[in-house]
């Protein structure tokens, strides 16, 4: 008994494991903090993608360079200006609406967002407009955030409660005429 009494007052006396405690009490929290500074950093470039998308894109609806393209040509466009968003294509919802000048009301609630958790299409609002029409576009991207478990990524506000964020970009343009 007193050889077991011994071993254990010269165990707990040891010293020699003290930095692995204390590596393992800070190291989730600095990994967390890391973590989400890149989660953010990367929310933060896609969300200036594509607005810079979208504005490009409504400059050149605006200025007659495109025609009246349908919703898969301008989801092609606003992708190829984008450039960061992956599977964008997929993932990027485009709602066009004509606002009426007379009392410059539009829809209204939730912005629209493809669920790539589920297989459905969301409702799709999508009307050229004509000569001096105020327009209103309204662009969604669903993207996974990179560690969804950890800091950031747990905070963000998924769409339908699954593992997709929402990008979202507005914009508005009169077409002028040709």
């Amino acid at each position: 008994m007193t050889r077991l009494l011994t071993f254990l007052r010269r165990f707990a006396a040891r010293d020699d494991g003290n930095a692995t405690i204390e590596f393992c009490f800070w190291f989730p929290f600095f990994f967390m903090i890391t973590v989400s500074a890149i989660e953010v950093s990367l929310l933060t470039t896609r969300q200036s993608l594509l607005v810079s998308a979208v504005d490009r894109t409504v400059r050149d609806l605006q200025l007659g360079n495109l025609g009246s393209p349908d919703h898969d040509e301008l989801k092609t466009i606003i992708c190829n200006h984008a450039g960061f968003i992956p599977d964008c294509t997929n993932a990027l919802h485009i709602e066009l609406e004509r606002i009426s000048t007379a009392d410059f009301a539009f829809r209204e609630g939730t912005v629209q967002c493809v669920d790539m958790d589920e297989e459905t299409e969301p409702v799709m609002s999508f009307t050229n407009g004509t000569t001096n029409d105020l327009m209103l576009m309204t662009v969604c991207a669903a993207v996974h955030p990179m560690v969804p478990t950890t800091g950031m990524g747990m905070k963000l506000a998924t769409i339908n409660g699954g593992s997709h964020y929402a990008i979202v970009a507005f914009s508005a343009y009169v077409v002028e005429p040709v």
